[in-house]
């Protein structure tokens, strides 16, 4: 694989690191007009890093360096998510506090649990769209409740699919709602299923390993392990594949949890081995490496490594939907775990429930409920990314399964 420049500019500004900062000097130090910067702050704004970007190029002198209408966009960018940070605190911290007083016991997760607990040095660097909270689920009805009573409603969408119909990783949480402000809620009853089958991560199991932490408001919450946060963080990008866009934010995420919690790293490699991830963790863990010590050169260098060049090639994509949806066929199509209930989930995808037929088309006249089951099937494949189909899109999901699961030889 080869890096252009603004691959490298990408992943020198993710991390606050001596080395990434003298990567950025020597990019942009007296030849910044080798950099696209239309694209690279493009790039950097869908994968949700522009932040990070400004950050580190601030910290390594060289904002003057992007041409002046660009970095205005960026200053916005930043403020804008900083604002965003802000509100995203202090209205998860409401809904824990409702949750609590209504004796509903939840964890945040993901970008909640990431800004509840400081982890990154200023405002808007981590960003996020929706709160994800997890609840015991028996008490998931009683937190619905207190949703609803917060504001929070149910979007519209297919909340009448069949249970079957989803894959294990759409049942950890319920239907998302929204909030008065515009934020989305999830509310989670599992961290994440079990990546071989068998138990899954669940409430009880992350409480039981919980941590407490003082605010700077002087409030005190429980967020989840910083081993346990990182391994989470680590299945949501790199085992599920349903959010390639966000892989690089993940390791900005590692990179913050390990520098508060030194300790989390061999914890989150032991989660993973448990729970069939450990090929996931291991490369994780080496890109970080890379991205905090590497030269120019060794970008280069470890390019060329097929595991390494695999991944920046995924983490890089600027249209990652066709590999997203290869993932979700990979997981419909995989009979070597439960194979009576994949091919339950696959005759479900097409022979829906009524409810969902009368959401999708509508209420039907005399008989026509009967025309819709057999339109089902079309209009599917008239929606389906039918670039998730192509030799190399499949050849990348199939490899990364296989990266993200495997162990170590010893």
């Amino acid at each position: 694989m080869s890096l252009d420049p603004n691959d490298k500019l990408l992943l020198s500004g993710l991390l606050p690191a001596e080395a990434g900062r003298e990567r950025l000097r020597l990019l942009i130090g007296g030849n910044a007009d080798g950099i696209d910067w239309i694209s690279a702050l493009r790039r950097a704004d869908f994968h949700q890093t522009a932040a990070l970007l400004r950050f580190n190029l601030a910290q390594a002198g060289l904002l003057d360096a992007v041409p002046p209408q660009l970095r205005s966009e960026l200053d916005e960018v930043s403020r804008a998510w900083a604002a965003r940070h802000l509100a995203y605190a202090s209205e998860t911290a409401r809904l824990i506090a409702a949750l609590n007083d209504a004796g509903v016991a939840s964890l945040p997760l993901k970008g909640a649990a990431l800004m509840l607990g400081d982890y990154y040095p200023r405002a808007g660097l981590r960003a996020a769209l929706d709160i994800d909270l997890l609840v015991d689920p028996e008490q998931a009805g009683r937190a619905e409740q207190v949703a609803q009573n917060c504001g929070y409603a149910e979007i519209p969408g297919r909340r009448d699919l069949r249970p079957r119909q989803r894959l294990e990783n759409e049942r950890n949480h319920s239907w998302p709602r929204r909030g008065p402000g515009g934020l989305i809620l999830e509310l989670h009853h599992r961290a994440f299923h079990f990546a071989k089958g068998g138990r899954d991560l669940g409430f009880a199991e992350l409480r039981a390993r919980a941590v407490a932490h003082r605010s700077n408001d002087g409030g005190a919450l429980l967020l989840p392990s910083p081993s346990d946060l990182a391994v989470h963080l680590i299945h949501h990008t790199m085992v599920d594949w349903q959010s390639p866009h966000a892989i690089l934010r993940t390791v900005a995420d590692l990179h913050f949890i390990f520098a508060r919690a030194p300790q989390a790293r061999a914890g989150m490699k032991e989660r993973a081995r448990e729970f069939g991830f450990a090929g996931a963790a291991r490369l994780a863990e080496r890109v970080l490496h890379l991205l905090e010590a590497a030269t120019l050169a060794g970008l280069d260098e470890a390019a060329n490594d097929r595991e390494i060049a695999l991944w920046l090639g995924t983490a890089l994509m600027e249209s990652p939907e066709a590999l997203a949806e290869a993932a979700r066929l990979f997981e419909y199509f995989d009979f070597s775990r439960r194979p009576v209930k994949k091919i339950g989930s696959l005759f479900s995808l097409l022979f829906t429930s009524r409810s969902h037929l009368e959401q999708i088309y509508g209420e039907p006249g005399n008989g026509s409920v009967y025309l819709n089951y057999l339109r089902r099937p079309f209009d599917l494949m008239k929606k389906f990314n039918w670039g998730s189909l192509s030799p190399a899109t499949l050849r990348r999901v199939w490899r990364l399964r296989r990266m993200s699961l495997k162990e170590r030889k010893r």
